[in-house]
């Protein structure tokens, strides 16, 4: 097994509070906002602003953090969080020009409004995450405006992928990869093979990726959204994607399948799912692993193992802070093996992989703005 203890300094190693047998992280989540000019009826974060940014970690933080994480693992990813995080550009391409610099591999997923046009996408594959996912909820675009609360973001998600792909095709040799990320519920997952065709032939993106409805972002008193759209049946969903990955060629993984299944079968036994994330519901099987392989990093340098502030963080303050509560969170790391909250279904935390071959988490990138583009990322 690899050893984060390999890169400590030798004075380090006679710590007892360091676990010996710890994977190096293989994602970094940075959070550089809270707003977003969309309001989502399956989120809340539109309803908060940044107005403490005074308070967040400041560009040359969020570096050094970049910095040390690259120390940790050099082939890492990382991922760039919101709010919508393309309201702030420079915060936004800071990150992920010094994750390019350093040779990490940058991911981010958007809503698309941001993209209007062909500079902006031009700069998103010049200088921008080497994979970059664009919301969509539907193929439909009443669907997608009513769940997004704004009409017209169909339209501008759809033309920000359409952007980027002619900007990538413009640009001769860029890799990123374009992905449209779908949100699945009661209302739209009976089209999922549908919803497959567009992205794939009509959009022409490189994947779809499914997330599963979940309790809602955010802070909210009652979950409307999670209690009123959950009720989807497991098996004709389990149906419909297999008739997707047969049509389609997806290699989705047998196991994953499974834990969908899995998932909405304990979503639809559960009770009190108005409460969101403080409904007693769980799933039936621990699908989660996101203490294994993640760090999520606040606006105010606070990282923890998963986005919930269930478990404890630690404040980043200086060089090492960052492997140091990488390396002594056993504690955190017993606790959540035992956490079966809906949430690990996402893609950002699962167990199991979507497909049968996974890209490469990364490809080896010079610290050249010439090497833009290239890296490939998860599923």
């Amino acid at each position: 097994m690899l050893q984060i203890l390999k890169y400590l300094k030798p004075n380090e190693h006679q710590s007892s509070d360091f676990d010996a047998h710890v994977d190096p992280p293989r994602f970094l989540f940075l959070l550089i906002n809270k707003r977003c000019n969309l309001k989502c009826t399956h989120c809340s974060f539109w309803q908060d602003n940044d107005d403490d940014r005074p308070n967040y970690l400041d560009r040359e933080g969020k570096r050094r953090i970049l910095r040390e994480f690259h120390s940790m693992n050099p082939k890492g990813a990382v991922v760039i969080c919101g709010g919508e995080s393309m309201l702030d550009l420079e915060d936004y391409f800071d990150v992920s020009k010094e994750s390019r610099q350093l040779g990490l591999t940058c991911l981010s997923v958007v809503n698309g409004t941001r993209i209007r046009g062909g500079a902006i996408a031009d700069r998103m594959i010049l200088e921008g995450p080497h994979e970059i996912s664009v919301s969509l909820n539907s193929h439909h675009a009443w669907l997608h405006d009513k769940t997004r609360g704004v009409p017209g973001a169909f339209d501008k998600a759809v033309a920000a992928v359409r952007h980027l792909l002619a900007a990538r095709a413009r640009s001769g040799k860029s890799k990123t990869r374009i992905y449209v990320m779908g949100l699945i519920f009661d209302e739209n997952y009976r089209d999922i093979e549908d919803f497959y065709d567009f992205v794939l032939n009509d959009l022409g993106a490189d994947k779809l990726k499914l997330n599963f409805l979940q309790p809602s972002f955010g802070d909210t008193s009652v979950d409307h959204f999670f209690a009123e759209h959950h009720k989807v049946d497991p098996d004709e969903l389990l149906a419909i994607i297999r008739r997707c990955n047969e049509r389609f060629d997806l290699r989705l993984n047998p196991a994953w399948m499974a834990n969908v299944h899995m998932y909405f079968q304990s979503l639809r036994t559960g009770r009190d799912l108005e409460k969101g994330w403080a409904a007693p519901a769980q799933t039936s099987k621990h699908i989660c692993n996101t203490y294994e392989r993640n760090i999520m990093v606040d606006h105010y340098g606070v990282a923890r193992l998963c986005f919930s502030t269930d478990f404890r963080g630690a404040r980043l303050r200086a060089e090492g802070d960052l492997r140091k509560f990488w390396l002594q969170s056993e504690d955190i790391r017993r606790k959540m093996r035992k956490c079966n909250k809906f949430c690990g279904i996402s893609h950002s935390v699962r167990r199991i992989s979507s497909t049968l071959t996974p890209a490469a988490y990364s490809l080896p990138l010079q610290s050249s703005h010439a090497q833009a583009g290239r890296g490939e990322t998860h599923v």
